[in-house]
């Protein structure tokens, strides 16, 4: 099915939203106004047997991160403790830099926390999300060129995920060979010690059962798209990936492929039942500007 629909631009970022026209079988959306691919859901289009990652590559994704920004939502004491309930010194304030409090209707999505024992955090947070990133990174402002920390430390579990990202690479030329060869000479500019092999990726992002605010990615390569699939580890419910600005949501299982623009908003539907380990591949945008050694 192709739909053509115009973009709702009253969305927020880092809201939650929630899609009720939810989708369960192949669908390509295109922008009525300009044309361009939004998204393209695949119904089973992927072995089972390719979902078979390191038990640390699952491990790692149960982990909390905080630099998530808009995806993690508007700071909140509740869900900057997230993972340190038992801590004996835990976030109890969301404030600024100076320790003042921030007020309840705030925007803010990394926000100064004062600890209960009275510190202010040096370094700004997002909320606690399960949510992490292997693979290559480009440069940052504290960090230069690199593979991630844990990926450097976990080569033989983050090797585990190449047959997947190769197959997901490849329905994504079948598909668009266009915009796969756009991002491709990007890629194939990058560092080959911080790309994917054998693919048009340097990076996997993967969730455990995180329902995002409304974000765009925007560290992914503008030239091209982002490949989106999910391991089902116990029958999930709910957790729908959502394009709020035209109102779409796509009920995606084991198996299923979203190639889409991550640079439109997008979010997801509340999980009604954990299980959702989400995979997200995709190429940074600066890769290609790192010293190619």
């Amino acid at each position: 099915m192709e739909l053509y629909l115009n973009e709702n631009k009253n969305i927020k970022l880092s809201r939650f939203y929630t899609c009720d026209n939810i989708f369960h079988s192949d669908i390509d959306l295109y922008d009525a106004d300009t044309g361009k691919i939004v998204l393209s859901f695949k119904k089973k289009v992927i072995d089972d047997k390719y979902y078979k990652l390191n038990s640390q590559v699952i491990k790692y994704s149960k982990t909390y991160s905080s630099n998530r920004g808009d995806a993690a939502g508007v700071t909140n004491v509740k869900d900057l403790q997230k993972g340190m309930e038992h801590w004996k010194n835990y976030p109890v304030e969301v404030v600024d830099k100076n320790g003042s409090a921030l007020p309840d209707d705030h925007e803010e999505v990394t926000s100064f926390i004062k600890m209960k024992n009275g510190m202010i955090c040096k370094r700004k947070r997002s909320n606690q999300v399960k949510s992490q990133s292997i693979g290559g990174y480009d440069k940052s402002n504290v960090f230069p060129c690199r593979l991630t920390n844990w990926t450097a430390r976990h080569l033989i579990a983050y090797k585990s995920i190449f047959p997947l990202a190769k197959v997901v690479s490849d329905y994504y030329f079948s598909y668009f060979p266009d915009y796969w060869l756009n991002q491709y000479d990007k890629y194939s500019k990058s560092p080959k010690d911080f790309v994917i092999p054998d693919t048009n990726f340097s990076t996997l992002t993967i969730n455990a059962n995180f329902r995002t605010a409304a974000h765009k990615d925007k560290g992914d390569c503008k030239d091209g798209l982002t490949c989106f699939t999910v391991i089902d580890e116990d029958d999930f419910e709910g957790g729908e990936l959502c394009f709020p600005t035209y109102d779409i949501g796509l009920d995606i299982r084991q198996g299923d492929l979203v190639i889409f623009d991550p640079h439109v908003i997008h979010c997801n539907n509340r999980l009604k039942k954990d299980g959702r380990i989400s995979l997200v591949f995709y190429l940074r945008e600066k890769l290609h500007n790192c010293e190619n050694k």
